[in-house]
This record gives C-alpha cells, sequence and structure tokens, in this order.
C-alpha cells in the first residue's frame, strides 16, 4: 500500500512531465518552421506551448538545446518507422520494398511536415555556429536515411532494377522526390496527401520521365 501510494505520485509527474514535453516539441516545430531557425524566440514556443518560460527552461536550457531537442526526437520516429518498414518488406521483390519505404517516408513526410521543412532546408547550415548541436543532429539524420535506402538501391543494383553507374546517386535522388513534395507544401501551398503520390513518384524514379 506504501509502496502504491509512493509510486503514483511519482507516475503522475512522469506522465505530466512528457506531456508538457510534447507539447514544447510540438510548438517548438511549428515556430521555428514559420518564424525561421534565427527569429524564433523562447517567448513565443512557450506561449503556443500552454506553459511559462521558466519551464520551458526547466526542459531545455536555450534554443539551441530546444532545436537539437526536437530533431533528435522527430529523427528518432522517423528512423524507427524506416526500420520497422525495412524489416516487414524484408522478403518483398525489389519494387515492393521500395513502395513500402517510399510509402514510409511520405507518411512521415506528411505527418510532420514542419519537420520536414526545417531537416530538408539548408537554414540549419547556415547557423552552424549558432546551432552546433543542431547542425550535427541534421547532418546524422540525412545520413542514416541515405544509409537505409543505399542497403535498398543495392538490391536494386543486384537485381538489375538500377543501373550501376547510378547505383550511388540513387539514394539521393529518391530521397529527393520527398524533398520535392515537402518543397511543393510550402512554395505553392498545396497540403495534399503525400501518401497518395507513392506509385507515381515510384513510376517516375524506375521508369523516369522520358517519353
Amino acid at each position: 500500500m506504501n509502496v502504491r501510494s509512493r509510486s503514483e505520485p511519482s507516475s503522475l509527474r512522469d506522465r505530466f512531465r512528457e506531456t508538457t514535453l510534447q507539447a514544447i516539441l510540438t510548438a517548438a516545430e511549428e515556430v521555428f518552421a514559420q518564424e525561421g531557425l534565427h527569429a524564433a524566440h523562447m517567448g513565443e514556443i512557450a506561449a503556443r506551448a500552454g506553459v511559462s518560460v521558466g519551464t520551458l527552461y526547466n526542459h531545455f536550457k536555450d534554443r539551441e538545446a530546444l532545436l537539437a531537442g526536437l530533431l533528435d526526437a522527430r529523427r528518432a520516429a522517423m528512423l524507427t518507422r524506416i526500420d520497422e518498414t525495412l524489416r516487414e518488406a524484408a522478403s518483398m521483390p525489389f519494387r515492393d520494398k521500395l513502395r513500402s519505404l517510399l510509402a514510409a517516408l511520405l507518411t512521415q513526410a506528411q505527418g510532420h511536415q514542419r519537420f520536414f521543412q526545417i531537416l530538408l532546408q539548408s537554414e540549419v547550415g547556415r547557423y552552424q555556429h549558432t546551432f552546433p548541436s543542431a547542425c550535427l543532429t541534421q547532418s546524422e539524420t540525412m545520413h542514416e536515411i541515405y544509409v537505409r535506402i543505399g542497403k535498398v538501391m543495392k538490391q536494386g543494383v543486384r537485381d538489375k532494377q538500377i543501373r550501376p553507374e547510378l547505383g550511388d546517386l540513387a539514394p539521393l535522388l529518391f530521397l529527393g522526390m520527398v524533398r520535392t513534395l515537402a518543397i511543393r507544401s510550402v512554395v505553392l501551398k498545396i497540403d495534399g496527401d503525400f501518401a497518395g503520390e507513392t506509385d507515381r513518384l515510384l513510376d517516375f524514379f524506375l521508369d523516369g520521365a522520358g517519353a
């Protein structure tokens, strides 16, 4: 009985802290994407998250730590989704595996469009002296995604569905299609169904755009 009475408050505090943390990350994602990394203010992020500035600083010591924390959290979720997809598709033929991977990337891109705006734009790199941890996280994220896509492309080369001379470029071109939809949503204000573009992009990638 005493054990339960001691554990419940701790559990409640942990749940409250986690809920607060998620609210902060969501607000930070919105503000960083809308205002830009350099113009985003901690006060605005706190207000949008519905917490005090003091509470915000209890979780993150400064804006650099907050941006790095955001990128790390979203990165973990995205890589987990990719890894789960690849495990489920392990025995699939190349085209089906590639389609599953593309659908997973597009679903993640749509669910976190603001994160992809931050991740795929060059703004992080421009402020590498202001946000060194964030720049490192961004670089590591893109590298880990590239490695996972690259393994699938090697199967494509072995199965003679990807030309060997393009094997090193294929992962970058593939990831570029996802980036294109993220750019479209920003530039043209088109928030369409990313996953609904899976087959069209897959055909474009494997068959080319030539007549």
